[in-house]
């Protein structure tokens, strides 16, 4: 990756758009330091990386990602509401002390994420999309100032979807809310909450805004490399291909 100037402001949702292989994961990677930089400057909340803590920055950031179920074997067996307050710590399982306010914060999370129906059962035995919501519920047991969302709906059918998006978007509307980085290459995942959109190809951000002046056909035609239309719908775009 090179030539990446990417500037993120409070108050400020962002989708980061781009095919399979852009270089999304690798850019958002970046942040909790799951990747290091190998040139360049990256800041997160104002501190340097290499100057500063990054243990700190990673407390401060929830994480959602289809990747997490590379740790299925720890997470299969543990209880939902175990789960969710292992976000916490930031661990998969939990290895510390747990509070009777750590659990109260926790049945407080898990009813808002709207999963207060199956908080015993054990992960692997929910759907997709379930677990999918209890990762998000995880995310925020540790009260992060950003939530980075990494492709969060791969390999959701359209139901298990749109339930995991209007979570995410009634979340969002409540005061001060946590704003997210969320990393896709589908524009219809693009919820109403969402205001900037950057557009990544071949490793480099090709255009970054608002979104209704990013997801334009011209550029979206061209970052996909074929003729599609936008259609706006509810506040969410759609794409069309000619």
């Amino acid at each position: 990756m090179k030539g990446i100037d990417w500037h993120i402001n409070k108050g400020e949702n962002w989708v980061l758009l781009g095919l399979n292989g852009s270089g999304k994961s690798t850019l958002l990677g970046m942040i909790p330091a799951y990747i290091f930089p190998t040139s360049g400057e990256v800041r997160v909340f104002g501190h340097k990386f290499g100057n500063y803590s990054w243990k700190k920055i990673k407390n401060r950031v929830g994480f959602v990602s289809s990747t997490l179920n590379n740790f299925s074997s720890t997470l299969n067996g543990e209880k939902l509401e175990d789960i969710v307050i292992s976000g916490k710590f930031n661990s998969i399982g939990i290895y510390d002390e747990v509070t009777d306010e750590d659990r109260e914060k926790a049945d407080k999370i898990i009813e808002d994420f709207k999963i207060s129906y199956i908080k015993n059962n054990r992960f692997g035995t929910l759907s997709q999309g379930e677990q999918r919501r209890t990762l998000l519920a995880r995310a925020f047991m540790n009260e992060p100032d950003l939530l980075i969302l990494d492709e969060p709906c791969s390999g959701l059918d359209i139901k298990s979807r749109e339930y995991f998006l209007s979570v995410l978007e009634e979340n969002s509307k409540k005061e001060n809310s946590t704003p997210f980085i969320y990393v896709t290459h589908q524009i219809e995942e693009i919820i109403p909450s969402v205001t900037h959109v950057a557009l990544l190809n071949n490793g480099k951000i090709m255009a970054q805004g608002k979104k209704k002046e990013i997801l334009t056909e011209t550029l979206l035609s061209e970052m996909f490399g074929m003729n599609v239309r936008v259609e706006w719908e509810n506040e969410r775009p759609w794409l069309i291909i000619r």
